[in-house]
């Protein structure tokens, strides 16, 4: 059986979406792993791709994946600043 080149590119297309996704998951663990648990910065990943595959542009999923995850991750960084308790240091008398 012969591939015509037509069946051919959704596949090479693929390929490149999932580097790219894979990409932006190493740039966001690097610039939320501080702040946020991997496996928190796991789970954002996958839902973020969960909720946008089928839905976006195959051109356009890679820049609104990193959009999308970096938005949510972001809200959690600033969910836990507001929710932190800044305990002044104690004078020692």
């Amino acid at each position: 059986m012969t591939l015509r080149r037509e069946e051919v590119r959704p596949m090479a297309a693929q390929h490149t979406i999932t580097d790219e996704i894979g990409e932006i998951g190493v740039w966001l663990m690097g610039e939320f792993g501080g702040r946020v648990p991997s496996a928190v910065i796991s789970r954002v990943l996958n839902a973020s791709k969960r909720d946008l595959e089928g839905r976006i542009d195959p051109e356009e999923l890679g820049e609104m994946f990193y959009a999308l995850c970096r938005f949510r991750l972001q809200r959690i960084v600033d969910a836990d600043d507001r929710i932190t308790v800044r305990i002044p240091d104690a004078r020692l008398s």
